[in-house]
């Protein structure tokens, strides 16, 4: 019988998927199929566009954002919008990113609104790219099970970027997915169910704006991963019909695709996105810690750990430490 994952597991294992997926999509960033596969955790070409200069396991603001976001819950305890843009600030500040290729089009739109004085709900109003979906799976562990906690802290990790309905909507389908997973006891099913839900109760949330339905986006795509066709017809299929690109809503039904394809695997789920093409970091990294979470960080060569941990000066161990104290406090009180 395989080893029960305890809540440190979980939250370990999301940390891995997120930032691994990250550092292992940076290297098909932006190939469309058919596109040269990615079998290992390489540098990115060193004439990628947005990518080029990165190390083998170095993440990108997919994982920055995120981190900071835990960084904004492990100081103050619960999701602030007005913290998490703090946060979002000095990681901005420290690591001179200001002018980088790697903010996405939302989140530099919000930054520049906020040097205007633009207040806080109103600088992320035309927000509705991934950046809000990128990031949030961390949030979904914060409350294990409790689904309108674990979509307000959504709602509050997106706001100050993406502060639309359908970018909140995909933030907390991915939420979600993760929070039934910190929950054990999980299938692959229910948590597709979880962030369909999330997303229905996401979608009340922010300024409106016009895009499809995302949950039954993500039941379309779920539709297109499990057909009877081989992988790699499934894998053409997601990309052409569902996206792989910026739209959020793209976005959160692609990850659950791949998790679909890969059966809840977290590396297998990694490999699949970055190999099926598209904004491949970001669809590895949400793919990845929603599996990672369901599965735990025994999946994850030892390899791949410490170069991720090496190439970004972290120690992912330590973060899911002090992350599990602090949920486990809230669960026993």
């Amino acid at each position: 019988m395989p080893k029960q994952l305890s809540l440190y597991d979980r939250v370990y294992g999301c940390l891995l998927g997120q930032a691994l997926g990250d550092a292992f999509g940076a290297a098909g960033q932006m190939n469309c199929l058919p596109q040269p596969p990615v079998d290992d955790l390489v540098a990115p070409p060193v004439e990628h566009p947005i990518h080029g200069g990165l190390q083998a396991g170095e993440y990108t603001d997919d994982t920055i954002f995120a981190l900071a976001i835990l960084d904004s819950l492990l100081a103050g305890g619960k999701p602030n919008a007005a913290s998490i843009a703090r946060s979002f600030r000095a990681a901005i500040d420290r690591l001179g990113l200001a002018a980088s290729k790697l903010i996405g089009p939302s989140t530099r739109a919000a930054i520049d609104a906020w040097h205007r004085g633009e207040e806080l709900g109103r600088a992320g109003r035309f927000g509705w790219t991934n950046g809000s979906v990128m990031r949030v799976a961390l949030v979904g562990l914060r409350y294990p099970g409790d689904w309108e906690a674990t979509v307000e802290a959504a709602y509050e990790s997106a706001m100050p970027t993406h502060n639309t309905d359908v970018a909140i909507a995909s933030a907390a389908a991915i939420a979600c997915a993760v929070s039934r997973a910190a929950a054990g006891n999980a299938t692959v099913d229910d948590l597709i169910d979880a962030a369909c839900m999330g997303a229905d109760k996401g979608s009340r949330y922010g300024y409106p704006f016009i895009a499809p339905s995302v949950s039954r986006r993500i039941r379309f795509a779920v539709d297109l991963a499990r057909a009877n066709k081989p992988v790699h017809e499934r894998q053409r299929d997601i990309y052409d019909l569902v996206g792989t690109g910026l739209p959020a809503y793209e976005m959160a039904a692609a990850a659950l695709a791949h998790l679909i394809l890969a059966n809840g695997d977290p590396v297998q789920a990694i490999r699949l996105s970055t190999n099926t093409g598209g904004d491949t970091d970001t669809t590895a990294a949400i793919a990845g810690a929603v599996a990672g979470t369901l599965r735990g960080p025994g999946r994850f060569p030892l390899g791949w750990v410490e170069a991720v941990n090496r190439a970004n000066r972290v120690d992912l161990a330590d973060y899911a430490g002090r992350y599990t104290q602090l949920i486990q406090r809230d669960m026993r009180g």
